[in-house]
């Protein structure tokens, strides 16, 4: 039994300033080709681990193809797109016949010029190996399903945790889904559901209501006889194409008219509830202070709309100089994008006093750049091992680095777009975060893996950057429909 492996992974935003280039995909620890994706140890928690764990655990041949994670940005162009593409399917045509192909794809990747690079990439995948190869695939919970996906694959699985603690999970569910079939034990039927509708962000941590009941649903589904496994896709919703959005996947054994039944059913359970999965706006200023009336430390505040996890430049100021109104003790921002600081306290030296412009320099709308008289505390080359459990045992790469205080304000400074997803890089700096009383963290969800444990409360807010939650403030113009929150008109009609 010989299964491949590969991913091409990449959240694609219509409105992100940072371009993406071939390097981004290539970037150190983010870029792995045949003999080094076979070397990975296969026990840290991401989906290709658990597809290299899955496949040895059922004794079956791992054939590498190409694994890469670059961070969000713009949408890459179509050549782009077609040199990763070939890449895949070259090795993948070198190593046939194969028995099934494992594929770890975003779900949020769009190409200048291409609505569904996830799809494409399918398409090819299927084109090369043909009907009866097994193709199956694990998706990221913010992924905008279209009907390429899911003419083109076996079964998509969707992942059920945000932040993303069930990565390797899934993989191994699908990897024994594979085997599963390949032995003639099922034969995996699939169908789907877009929905009309946006999902507030701070609504989609899977620990908490509502939510978490969204999910319980799913499982209690995938309970019933017949059902192998069904998935919410929340969306992503940055990206300016037609299949943008939420939607849910069934995949059933050998019916596939239940499949299409139990997927209109999920679509239809979440519709009617759709007013839960949205929130009001949080501005920064109102969360300090109903963090301070809670009286429980660190009160944590997500940048949401400035997560380079979802396409922001990750240099907005406008918590900054809030602190710095505020003349805040204990207080951190992690992390700000700004390699010109970094590149000034590295030659400045640990203990130097300097003086820098502070982020804002991305874009208009994050800035303008901080005047600040900082302290050099500490300077790193941003290698760091992720505690988890979200990505536990990968290694992070945030290039150069600094940890840099003014007054009771500590600010971490990195020089690759990475979003905070646990304490380990900022501990390695010598920041204990679990001492603060204030920590903004660029970041929407994922950082809950790490800072959960330790806030005393947290409050997602919106300002001013690139991701913002105000849905209707974004400059859409390829919907083709209506789509909630919007639109509060929005029809949902099955066929």
């Amino acid at each position: 039994m010989r299964i491949a492996v590969g991913s091409i992974q990449h959240e694609s935003s219509s409105f992100s300033p940072i371009e993406t280039s071939l390097e981004v995909f290539e970037s150190e620890g983010r870029y792995f080709e045949g003999e080094a994706l076979a070397a990975l140890s296969g026990e840290a928690n991401t989906v290709v681990d658990g597809f290299i764990k899955g496949v040895r655990l059922h004794g079956a041949e791992l054939v590498p193809l190409i694994a890469t994670y670059p961070h969000c940005s713009r949408q890459p162009a179509l050549d782009l797109h077609e040199i990763l593409k070939n890449r895949l399917l070259d090795r993948l045509r070198d190593a046939l016949p194969v028995d099934g192909v494992l594929l770890d794809l975003h779900g949020g990747y769009s190409v200048q010029g291409l609505d569904d690079g996830d799809g494409d990439i399918l398409q090819a995948v299927r084109g090369l190996v043909g009907p009866d190869c097994l193709i199956m695939a694990v998706h990221d919970p913010h992924c905008n399903i279209g009907p390429l996906m899911v003419e083109n694959a076996d079964a998509l699985i969707i992942e059920d945790t945000y932040p993303h603690v069930d990565m390797a999970e899934r993989a191994l569910e699908a990897a024994d889904m594979m085997v599963r079939t390949i032995r003639g034990e099922i034969r995996p039927t699939m169908a789907y559901r877009p929905i009309p509708m946006f999902w507030a962000a701070a609504k989609m941590i899977s620990a908490e209501e509502p939510i978490k009941s969204a999910y319980q649903h799913c499982f209690d589904i995938e309970m019933r006889p017949g059902v192998l496994t069904a998935s919410i896709g929340l969306g992503y919703q940055w990206a300016d194409i037609p299949i943008v959005g939420a939607s849910t996947i069934v995949v059933t054994d050998n019916d596939p008219t239940l499949a299409q039944q139990t997927a209109d059913e999920l679509a239809k359970w979440l519709w009617h509830r759709r007013d839960d999965w949205q929130r009001a706006l949080m501005k920064p200023a109102d969360a300090l202070a109903e963090g301070d009336s809670i009286g429980k430390y660190p009160i944590v505040l997500a940048d949401q709309a400035d997560n380079p996890g979802g396409g922001s430049p990750s240099d907005g100021v406008e918590i900054l100089n809030l602190f710095i109104d505020r003349g805040l003790q204990d207080a951190a921002i992690l992390y700000v994008v700004d390699p010109a600081v970094v590149q000034q306290a590295m030659a400045a030296g640990v203990g130097a006093t300097i003086d820098v412009q502070m982020g804002g320099k991305s874009c208009e709308i994050c800035g303008p750049p901080v005047p600040m008289t900082v302290e050099v505390l500490a300077v790193s080359d941003g290698r760091s091992i992720y505690d988890g459990p979200m990505w536990e045992g990968a290694e992070a790469f945030y290039g150069d680095s600094a940890l840099v205080r003014q007054d009771g304000i500590s600010v971490v400074v990195i020089s690759e777009y990475c979003q905070p997803i646990d304490l380990a890089f900022s501990r390695s700096l010598g920041l204990d975060c679990r001492e603060l009383k204030y920590i903004c963290v660029k970041s929407t969800g994922h950082f809950r893996s790490g800072f959960g444990p330790i806030a005393g409360s947290i409050f997602n807010v919106d300002t001013a950057s690139v991701t913002s939650q105000d849905f209707a403030s974004l400059p859409f113009t390829r919907l083709g429909r209506k789509i909630y929150p919007i639109d509060t008109d929005a029809a949902f009609e099955l066929p």
